[in-house]
């Protein structure tokens, strides 16, 4: 099955949400990746860095497993 990516736009951010939460949560970057991986992402620094400063495209499976892991509704990064 096809991977669906999301993108932010001009009026949705997404990357910008997932870095506001993680901080909000006092989360640093190299736990989420760790647990993303733990997950069975494929996930690493660069590309975390580029999700978190929109460069990539996320995928729906990385935000399920992100908002899993930071404990907040999915809905939570389209704000």
């Amino acid at each position: 099955m096809n991977e669906i990516k999301i993108r932010s736009d001009n009026r949705i951010s997404v990357g910008a949400n997932i870095k506001r939460i993680r901080q909000a949560k006092g989360i640093r970057a190299y736990d989420l990746i760790r647990e993303l991986q733990l997950q069975g992402l494929d996930i690493n620094k660069q590309r975390y860095y580029k999700l978190e400063h929109d460069l990539a495209n996320v995928f729906a499976s990385e935000l399920v497993a992100m908002a899993k892991f930071l404990d907040v509704d999915i809905s939570e990064f389209f704000k």
